[in-house]
């Protein structure tokens, strides 16, 4: 499992949030979504084999927001 934080633009609400977590929750390959709109980030651990940051991306762009990876301090 990969686990990798993304600062999206335009996240400014729960709703927000909400709405991110749920249609990235909709694949199976994803194990947990963390949203944080104070911080605007979305936290994300998934199974690289079958998901990639491609489709972090486009998913997070259908609600017109601009989600981009975070570089990790480990």
């Amino acid at each position: 499992m990969t686990k990798e934080t993304y600062k999206v633009n335009g996240m400014h609400c729960v709703g927000c949030g909400r709405a991110i977590r749920k249609l990235l929750e909709k694949n199976p390959h994803v194990e947990s979504v963390v949203t944080d709109t104070y911080e605007t980030t979305v936290v994300i651990t998934y199974d690289e084999q079958n998901v990639d940051r491609a489709f972090i991306v486009e998913s997070v762009g259908r609600f017109g927001y601009k989600a981009v990876p975070q570089e990790s301090n480990a």
